[in-house]
């Protein structure tokens, strides 16, 4: 346990600390534990071991520096996760800003779907695909989980993908209205289902809805549409211009 840890810390915090100490303890020896305020330091060396103990022997796939930054309050709010080294490719196909920070998965969509969300259900399911999948990426050349667009687009098909309906925004934005302000299926034959068929509800997405209606609590629904329908911020003069340069046509100098 950290030095302070004791009367001075929050009981989240002692409990997270303990969670994830236990969750890395046999197989992450090189990653250190710390507490930071109100939330958990996860830092060090990261190996991407085989999953079966009978493989062990093979040792690690591959090796990462990484800073994880886990708030008191997970699963509530989603953690960080920092690549310190080199290791990674930092591009959109690998998921990987320019600062190192990782888009590991949707929170959102595997805390609905998941059926184990503890910091060590999160450490041995998103955390590690996420990682073996970059190993895959560089050998074969496409990513195999989770692999989605980013920005808005990106967690409108992970939405879709949870739901069962097409992946387009207006399509999810609209099935997420309609949960939001049904606990039921409509008593009316006549109610025109929410995907955008024109079709009524009761020949088009009568299974899909019931089914999400005991999926989805209308809470996270209204979360999920709050995130799709937030407002960007308007450009600078300076943003406008660089839009602009960006995509004007190349023309080559005679």
């Amino acid at each position: 346990m950290p030095q302070s840890l004791g009367s001075t810390l929050s009981d989240e915090v002692w409990h997270l600390v303990r969670d994830i100490k236990d969750a890395l303890y046999v197989d992450q020896p090189y990653l250190g534990v710390s507490e930071q305020g109100e939330a958990v330091v996860v830092e060090g060396t990261y190996a991407l071991l085989p999953h079966l103990p009978e493989h062990r022997d093979m040792g690690a796939f591959a090796q990462h520096k990484v800073r994880v930054t886990v708030e008191a309050d997970y699963p509530k709010t989603e953690p960080v996760v920092v690549v310190l080294d080199r290791s990674i490719p930092r591009k959109d196909d690998y998921h990987c800003s320019a600062n190192g920070e990782c888009c590991i998965t949707v929170f959102e969509t595997w805390k609905a779907s998941a059926k184990d969300i503890s910091i060590a259900g999160y450490f041995n399911g998103p955390f590690r695909n996420f990682f073996l999948s970059q190993l895959l990426k560089r050998r074969k050349g496409h990513w195999p989980f989770d692999d989605w667009a980013h920005g808005e687009e990106g967690f409108a098909q992970a939405v879709a993908e949870f739901i069962g309906c097409r992946s387009d925004v207006v399509t999810v934005k609209n099935i997420l209205s309609w949960r939001i302000n049904n606990e039921c299926l409509p008593a009316s034959e006549d109610a025109h289902c929410p995907c955008g068929s024109g079709e009524v509800t009761s020949g088009c997405c009568a299974a899909l809805l019931s089914g999400l209606v005991h999926r989805l609590p209308q809470d996270d629904a209204q979360r999920w549409l709050e995130r799709l329908t937030k407002k960007r911020r308007p450009l600078t003069p300076i943003g406008i211009q660089r839009r602009i340069h960006k995509n004007r046509p190349f023309r080559r100098v005679q």
